[in-house]
């Protein structure tokens, strides 16, 4: 890295210090990430200039289209060409290997420190031009990511950063190094109004120019300004991934739980099955002791049986009536068999197949109906917007949930049949331990999950 050179003017002009947390030397070049990218509009360049002061921060770069400055704390080597001068990362990206669109480069520096630099049409994206902790340089990717069509991102640097992505060639990236990236000092304000009175002549030949750009950037600022405003587009860009997240679907879901419940016995050597708890993907299955030990408890286990019984689940003083907890998963292959188990996949949420709200209730809620008549509790909430915030009916194309529970005897659940749209999140079962075996009228149930729809029609 760089080393500190000594001091050699008066005391009260001594140097600003140099955050070199955020440099990093690739061959004979000092690169500067992490840079505060601000927007740069017509007059405001010398209060950005005294603000930054005010800050500490005593280097800045302008982007080749002037539309954006980064500051940085100081450089220690000078400014220019000399010994110690820095040049900005995004800019270098930019400038030597951007293809255009929008860019995540993500990299690791050393064993402490990642960086990330996000490029849209080859200028640095504010706020996303950051080098700190892995995790943090993790984040900030998600982050970027669920604000964007991440499909269409070029991603380029560390795999276990972003996934499949292109090795990065710092012979190109560091191919042309000119001052156009380099970091410049700040210059003092009063010397900067001297030169801009003395240069009045040229400002106002050049002063059309300058309109017109400053016109054209605020069209596109507000442009901008618009879409991040737009609940529409914010909301089109997380709903197909949460759905796509949403498991349990549909009578398959249903029946691969119950599935994995028949392959719980109801008493292993002593231990009584108490209760279960299935998800779309295991099943936790409590047990109380009557009598036998653990070792003949884990030796009769049946195949559905996940890794050992949780033994931190009893009072270590009280081994007489243990308690433990073991998981299952929905299926397994049959003894002796050589053929791998196989479940057809539960089907997925597609927003344009959902039904409408109203819909819901001539299916869904009416087969609640019919069960509720043969001893069996139904209750539906209130739907809600689903992946967002606000209003239904100011989104063009939303879909919403509502949960749902049904409680009823153990025979009853032949007659539960779920469209595709309904999803089961569990399925619990309460036994009567003290008894040799509990009964299907006293044996119950209970089925939550949520249902999904079209908020409106599309």
């Amino acid at each position: 890295m760089f080393k500190r050179s000594i001091n050699k003017k008066p005391a009260g002009k001594a140097r600003p210090v140099v955050d070199y947390s955020r440099i990093f030397q690739k061959g004979k070049l000092g690169i500067v990430a992490g840079l505060r990218w601000v927007p740069l509009t017509k007059g405001e360049r010398s209060k950005l200039f005294n603000a930054a002061r005010d800050e500490s921060e005593h280097s800045y770069c302008i982007t080749p289209d002037g539309t954006q400055i980064g500051f940085f704390s100081s450089n220690p080597g000078g400014h220019g060409k000399g010994r110690g001068a820095l040049a900005s990362l995004a800019l270098l990206l930019g400038q030597n290997y951007s293809h255009g669109g929008e860019e995540i480069f993500a990299f690791h520096v050393d064993a402490e420190r990642s960086c990330l630099v996000v490029l849209r049409d080859g200028q640095p994206v504010p706020g996303f031009d950051v080098i700190g902790r892995a995790d943090m340089v993790a984040e900030r990717i998600n982050t970027f990511l669920q604000l964007s069509d991440g499909t269409a991102v070029r991603r380029l640097g560390a795999a276990d950063l972003l996934g499949n992505v292109e090795e990065i060639d710092w012979d190109l990236v560091l191919d042309e190094v000119n001052a156009k990236v380099r970091l410049k000092k700040i210059p003092d304000v009063r010397r900067m109004l001297v030169a801009l009175a003395a240069s009045a002549v040229l400002f106002a030949a050049v002063f059309g120019g300058v309109t017109y750009k400053l016109a054209r950037d605020k069209r596109i600022a507000d442009e901008q300004a618009r879409i991040a405003s737009d609940p529409n587009i914010v909301y089109e860009s997380k709903i197909d991934g949460d759905l796509a997240a949403v498991t349990g679907t549909g009578q398959a879901s249903l029946q691969r739980m119950i599935g994995g419940l028949k392959q719980i016995p109801l008493q292993i050597k002593g231990w009584r099955l108490s209760k279960v708890d299935c998800t779309p993907s295991l099943c936790n299955a409590s047990w109380r002791r009557s009598y036998g030990n653990f070792a003949e408890f884990v030796q009769a286990l049946p195949p559905s049986a996940m890794g050992q019984p949780q033994y931190d689940v009893f009072k270590p003083e009280d081994l007489t009536s243990a308690r433990l907890v073991t998981q299952h998963r929905l299926e397994h292959k049959a003894a002796g068999s050589t053929v791998p188990a196989t479940t057809a996949p539960a089907p997925k949420l597609m927003r344009t197949s959902l039904p409408l709200r109203s819909a819901v209730s001539a299916n869904f809620f009416s087969s609640l109906q019919d069960l509720s008549m043969v001893d069996v509790k139904v209750k539906v909430e209130p739907a809600l917007l689903f992946a967002g915030q606000g209003d239904v009916n100011q989104l063009a194309r939303p879909v919403v949930n509502a949960a749902w529970t049904i409680e009823g005897p153990l025979w009853t659940l032949e007659d539960i049949v779920l469209e595709d749209y309904v999803a089961v999140d569990t399925f619990s079962i309460e036994l009567e331990t003290d008894k040799a075996a509990a009964s299907m009228e006293q044996t119950r149930y209970k089925l939550s999950g949520k249902y999904y729809a079209k908020g409106k029609d599309f």
